[in-house]
């Protein structure tokens, strides 16, 4: 733990060092003009004669050192219309052309300058603008009679803008996208699209505002999307059309993330400040992707464009702060840092948060008091750090470095009040992810690029009892290095073609250790997988028809196991408004997770990740197809799709089982037949969405009678319902969850322990045959945003369980302490929790 705390500190002082360093050379991205000429001066040895009121206004990016004379002049005059005039070798007169008009086009998404523009007066070309998007014209030319075009942007009229800090009127383009590339850009809020292939993009700096959220928090988001249940309110549990949390693959710049959450799942370890493109994939995915036979979640890292560098934010759980240095004209640095404000205050949230996950833990029954032990100095914190550094060698070659670290640390002491004993009780968890990649372009038609990453995970808890001196550890960890290649060529304008392999390392290890009785048990398994990739895709001439096609071949060393993989994603647009879709893939997956004991890791993270061994964890394997339909038009949206999916291999103990099968090891599949339906409308400033999901979901296990039965995440029905309302700087939104309960077992009330004198255990019926009542929660948030002369303030609400609605998450029957009498366990939802947040960018 100790070694922990040291390169965490380290990493901060290193955060700290380059923030230092660097903040001086962004101060310097632009320099007076007049400064620039003094020090031109000095270099090649010229006189620069000028009017000073003419020019000491202006500031011009630095130039590259070592440019030749002449080069620095042309540098100069593409940022202004300025006339250079040799009088002699030695001395150059300089003019301000004021009777030129300056236009700057501005790509309206990356807020860059557009080179190429070609602009034309009466059919006739007139001007191209330069390298930083400007033109110079005579201002006597009429400029609404003036047509723009580039090969790469649809909104040849552009929407223009006053006059800059530089006397240039804006002119913002918007960038050319394909029929078939983005099919909704705004899916249940501004900052979620709807891909073409059915897939979600999510950009959290874009975001509009969702119910109960006050932050881009990416994964809390999916609760509202169609097929996504999280039935315990946690992202710790996010279910994809019936399947478990483990079976996501959740990657952060190409590294598998094995901690999604802080809090024990509360709030998602991304942190919302952070410029973040994020995929989110329920079926077809690439063959690029590995693992996750129910999800893809692929976060990735983006071009940075915030208007501004710095962001601030405080709320009633953590403080958070990020940064963007440009470093200079080729690389940038993006830092980020949060941590907690728990172990300073007990905010409502916290206390909220605190009630709701500490349920049916070993730390409720302290809190209790039970056994005349009570709890003292309980403390919860968490922290999560980011570096993002890009580097472009040139327009064709560039290189990325990722960090990211994420750590939950909770202590508690427990004490004994006849003697005032004290022992103390930990828990950490943390997520070290690192990406470095390199990508190249050879030409426009062909790229590769080299990525290797890994990520190391640990889960560690100590618990020591007051009452009998023992001491418990375990221990849960896991290490996965990554090597990949990818190779893309546009074969044509109809066809492109993607080929790649991937080498993949993962060892877990799983410790515990009991020093009375002493008892030591240490487990440790590598698996060793080379993939091999091939994916070719397909657009027509008139964009309406989009295919992909791809197969992954993985080679499972350990086993000497090949496996296929094919994958199917198929759209068609039949009109402006219909589109068309067929998917279809096929995954395997290696790591699952399972609960030995349901006190493990003192109950509050009691899941440890496990390998597949062949045998009592097979390799999971999946089959999914899905046929759906996509409507689009006069702000109205529907869509709808009909999915088959088959998940082989499953352990019973990743399923979280509290019946007769929580203390079996066996083995089985489950089916999933559901439907999927969303309806949006747009009226002005209003949005409105609701969708409906249906699922029967089973189980099948050969070696238990009866075989089949209801699937412990089978919601029969779900829906998501929601308003927001958007204009100036004001958002507010309004909107709930409500789903059929989830199965539960009962036991014989008139017999309900069997052989209570000998080997007592609970009497259960047909497992899963009965279900909890019925989920409804309706959240909220408000959020306002002031604009000041160089930066925002913004502030906001948010309260979870508007109606402090009391649902049952979770039910289950178990022995009391004495195996004489039966308990019945009944988990909370959450109630009524608010948060607040203020953020400052500048």
């Amino acid at each position: 733990m100790n070694k922990d705390k040291i390169w965490l500190k380290s990493f901060f002082a290193a955060i700290l060092i380059l923030l230092g360093c660097n903040l001086q050379a962004q101060s310097q991205e632009k320099i007076e003009l007049v400064a620039l000429l003094d020090s031109i001066e000095r270099a090649q040895e010229v006189k620069f004669n000028y009017l000073y009121e003419d020019l000491e206004n202006l500031k011009v990016k630095s130039p590259q050192e070592g440019s030749s004379l002449l080069s620095f002049l042309e540098y100069i005059q593409q940022q202004f219309p300025l006339e250079f005039v040799f009088v002699s070798d030695e001395s150059i007169s300089v003019s301000f052309d004021s009777s030129k008009k300056c236009l700057k086009f501005i790509d309206a998404v990356t807020r860059s300058g557009i080179a190429n523009v070609i602009l034309e007066l009466n059919s006739s070309r007139i001007a191209i603008s330069n390298s930083f998007g400007k033109v110079f014209l005579d201002s006597s030319l009429n400029l609404e009679k003036m047509e723009f075009s580039h090969p790469n942007y649809f909104n040849t009229q552009g929407n223009s803008a006053a006059l800059d800090d530089e006397s240039c009127t804006e002119i913002y383009l918007y960038p050319e996208i394909e029929l078939d590339e983005v099919l909704i850009k705004e899916y249940l809020t501004k900052g979620i699209s709807l891909n073409s292939d059915n897939s979600l993009r999510i950009v959290p700096q874009e975001f509009g505002v969702l119910p109960g959220l006050i932050n881009a928090d990416v994964l809390h988001s999916l609760q509202y999307v169609p097929g996504v249940v999280n039935t315990d309110e946690t992202i710790a549990q996010i279910n994809v059309r019936g399947g478990t949390h483990d079976q996501n693959l959740v990657l952060w710049n190409g590294s598998r993330m094995y901690q999604t959450g802080h809090f024990f799942g509360m709030i998602s370890a991304i942190n919302p400040l952070i410029n973040h493109d994020i995929n989110v994939i329920k079926n077809g995915s690439s063959a690029f992707y590995n693992e996750g036979v129910s999800s893809v979640i692929d976060i990735a890292s983006r071009a940075h464009t915030q208007d501004f560098k710095r962001t601030v934010q405080l709320d009633f759980l953590s403080a958070n702060a990020t940064a963007l240095l440009e470093l200079n004209d080729n690389s940038n640095l993006q830092i980020a840092a949060r941590r907690s404000l728990t172990d300073l205050w007990d905010s409502p949230t916290y206390n909220g948060f605190t009630d709701k996950v500490f349920q049916n833990t070993k730390i409720q029954d302290l809190l209790q008091g039970t056994d005349n032990r009570i709890t003292t100095q309980q403390e919860l914190q968490f922290y999560d750090v980011s570096l993002q550094y890009d580097y472009e060698f040139d327009s064709k070659n560039a290189l990325n470095l990722d960090v990211l670290a994420i750590q939950n640390k909770l202590t508690f002491d427990e004490v004994l009040e006849t003697t005032s004993e004290q022992k103390r009780n930990d828990f950490e968890q943390s997520n070290f992810l690192a990406n470095l990649s390199y990508k190249t372009e050879w030409n426009e038609n062909h790229s590769s690029s080299v990525a290797f990453n890994a990520s190391f995970y640990e889960l560690e808890a100590l618990n020591q009892s007051v009452l009998n001196n023992q001491t418990l550890l375990q221990n849960n960890g896991v290490v996965d290095i990554k090597l990949s290649f990818k190779d893309s060529h546009k074969i044509s304008d109809l066809f492109s073609l993607r080929t790649g392999y991937q080498f993949n390392e993962v060892g877990v290890r799983n410790n515990n250790i009991v020093n009375s009785p002493e008892v030591i048990l240490r487990d440790k398994q590598v698996l060793i997988t080379h993939s091999g990739i091939s994916e070719l895709s397909y657009t027509s001439e008139n964009k309406k028809v989009e295919t992909r096609m791809g197969v992954r071949g993985n080679y499972y060393t350990d086993f000497g196991d090949f496996r296929l993989e094919p994958r199917l994603s198929f759209s068609y647009q039949a009109n402006r408004n219909w589109r068309w879709n067929l998917l279809g893939e096929i995954k395997n997956q290696t790591l699952t997770q399972v609960i030995d004991q349901q006190q493990d890791f003192l109950g509050v993270e009691k899941r440890r990740w496990v390998l597949a061994n062949e045998d009592n964890f097979p390799i999971i394997n999946n089959f999914q197809l899905e046929a759906g339909v996509n409507f689009n038009k006069n702000e109205w949206m529907f869509q709808g799709s009909v999915y088959h999916k088959t998940v082989e291999g499953i352990s019973s103990g990743s399923q979280g089982f509290q019946n007769q099968l929580e203390f079996l090891q066996i083995n089985g599949d489950y089916k999933v037949l559901g439907t999927e339906v969303l309806i949006q409308k747009k009226i002005k400033d209003f949005n409105f969405w609701i969708n409906f999901s249906l699922m029967e979901n089973t189980y099948d296990f050969n070696n238990f009678e009866p075989q089949q039965f209801a699937n412990n995440f089978e919601i029969t029905q779900s829906s998501a319902f929601g308003a927001s309302y958007t204009a100036n700087q004001l958002k507010l939104s309004l909107g709930g969850r409500y789903f059929a309960g989830r199965p539960m077992t009962e036991i014989d009330t008139e017999n309900p322990i069997l052989t209570p004198d000998t080997n007592p255990r609970l009497n259960f019926l047909n497992p899963n045959e009965s279900n909890l009542k019925d989920y409804f929660q309706v959240n909220f948030t408000a959020s306002y945003q002031f604009k000041l002369s160089n930066s925002f303030i913004s502030t906001g609400i948010s309260v979870l369980n508007l109606f402090n609605s009391n649902n049952l998450t979770q039910q289950f029957f178990r022995l009391d302490d004495s195996n004489a009498s039966v308990e019945n366990v009944r988990i909370q939802s959450l109630e009524l929790t608010p948060n607040a947040f203020i953020s400052f960018q500048f």
